[in-house]
Protein backbone atom coordinates (compact mmCIF):
# COMPACT_ATOMS: atom_id res chain seq x y z
CA UNK A 1 0.00 0.00 0.00
CA UNK A 2 1.63 3.46 -1.00
CA UNK A 3 2.72 5.69 1.97
CA UNK A 4 -0.14 7.93 3.84
CA UNK A 5 -0.69 11.64 1.86
CA UNK A 6 1.48 13.70 4.12
CA UNK A 7 -0.10 17.25 5.81
CA UNK A 8 1.75 19.21 3.35
CA UNK A 9 0.90 17.41 0.62
CA UNK A 10 -3.18 17.24 1.77
CA UNK A 11 -3.22 20.82 2.11
CA UNK A 12 -2.11 21.28 -1.83
CA UNK A 13 -4.77 19.19 -2.80
CA UNK A 14 -7.44 21.26 -0.71
CA UNK A 15 -5.69 24.50 -2.60
CA UNK A 16 -5.64 22.32 -6.05
CA UNK A 17 -9.66 22.12 -5.48
CA UNK A 18 -10.07 25.26 -4.69
CA UNK A 19 -11.34 25.37 -1.23
CA UNK A 20 -10.99 28.17 0.94
CA UNK A 21 -11.55 26.00 4.76
CA UNK A 22 -10.33 27.62 8.04
CA UNK A 23 -7.03 25.92 9.49
CA UNK A 24 -9.47 24.01 11.85
CA UNK A 25 -11.83 22.29 8.88
CA UNK A 26 -8.41 21.16 7.25
CA UNK A 27 -7.54 19.78 10.17
CA UNK A 28 -11.40 17.58 10.27
CA UNK A 29 -11.11 17.02 7.18
CA UNK A 30 -7.53 15.28 7.65
CA UNK A 31 -8.36 13.27 10.16
CA UNK A 32 -10.96 11.82 8.03
CA UNK A 33 -8.66 11.46 5.20
CA UNK A 34 -6.85 8.72 7.28
CA UNK A 35 -9.96 6.88 6.81
CA UNK A 36 -10.86 7.29 3.15
CA UNK A 37 -7.38 6.50 2.02
CA UNK A 38 -6.77 2.84 2.84
CA UNK A 39 -10.39 2.10 1.30
CA UNK A 40 -9.34 3.91 -1.72
CA UNK A 41 -6.30 1.53 -1.78
CA UNK A 42 -8.19 -1.34 -1.92
CA UNK A 43 -10.61 -0.75 -4.38
CA UNK A 44 -7.29 0.40 -6.63
CA UNK A 45 -5.48 -2.94 -6.05
CA UNK A 46 -4.83 -4.56 -9.31
CA UNK A 47 -6.23 -8.30 -9.58
CA UNK A 48 -9.73 -7.61 -7.99
CA UNK A 49 -12.57 -9.96 -9.78
CA UNK A 50 -16.26 -9.26 -9.81
CA UNK A 51 -16.72 -11.76 -6.77
CA UNK A 52 -14.47 -8.76 -4.88
CA UNK A 53 -17.78 -6.81 -4.79
CA UNK A 54 -20.74 -9.22 -4.12
CA UNK A 55 -23.75 -6.58 -4.73
CA UNK A 56 -22.44 -6.39 -8.25
CA UNK A 57 -23.24 -10.40 -8.68
CA UNK A 58 -26.13 -10.32 -6.93
CA UNK A 59 -28.91 -12.12 -8.95
CA UNK A 60 -32.29 -11.62 -7.29
CA UNK A 61 -34.76 -15.22 -7.01
CA UNK A 62 -37.60 -15.04 -9.77
CA UNK A 63 -40.75 -14.63 -8.51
Amino acid sequence: MPQPTSRADFEALIRRAGLTLTPEQVAELYVGWAHVEPMLARIRAPGRGRDAEPALTFQPEPQ
